[in-house]
């Protein structure tokens, strides 16, 4: 049996994508898709693990449409670095392969009428080791977090890359919401 390819994992995904218009559908398609590209380790390069030290992370694109849908990242986070509470507005499934990414879920409180504004109330937690997998909806908003001593490394798959999403990041203190725009490596 031949290892499941990264070529490979990229054309499932457009299949489901060209099946299936509920989202819904599509990431409880794609997360066993993504657990078996993460468990294949050969496709996964050494700079999959650079980090960008402003960020805390590392955006390491594998594959974009033309469209700028179907975005496919290696993410490396730094021990002790993440992201805070955001969303993607898209569909978004996230396979560990390496490390431990600790994400805690929010609800959003208010009715979002107030420009800048957001109150979120956390919701659940749960760490991502290898082997796992998670799935968010375009509205659900997750923070991110390295909780472990090595460099955490996931595949991230989304509807369309984030940098064209118009999503958002949110301080849960200052009751603010502001965009989310990310670095990319090369």
């Amino acid at each position: 049996m031949t290892e499941y390819s990264l070529d490979r994992y990229i054309s499932d995904i457009r299949l489901v994508v060209k099946e299936e218009t509920d989202e819904v559908k599509i990431i409880e398609r794609i997360k066993p898709l993504s657990k078996t590209i993460a468990s294949n380790k050969s496709w996964i390069k050494p700079e999959y693990f650079d980090v960008d030290k402003e960020q805390g992370f590392g955006l390491h694109l594998l594959h974009e449409e033309k469209d700028h849908s179907l975005a496919v990242f290696a993410i490396a986070w730094a021990p002790g670095k993440g992201l805070a509470p955001h969303n993607h507005k898209t569909w978004a499934v996230v396979a560990g392969i390496q490390g431990q990414e600790h994400e805690t879920s929010y609800k959003r409180i208010d009715d979002g009428s107030k420009h800048g504004f957001a109150e979120l109330e956390k919701s659940s937690e749960e760490t991502i080791f290898a082997g796992d997998a998670s799935c968010c909806l375009p509205e659900d908003i997750h923070s991110v977090w390295n909780n472990g001593s090595e460099i955490a490394l996931s595949i991230h798959t989304y509807g369309m890359h984030l940098n064209h999403t118009g999503r958002s990041i949110f301080d849960i203190n200052a009751k603010t919401e502001t965009p989310c725009i990310v670095k990319v490596q090369n």
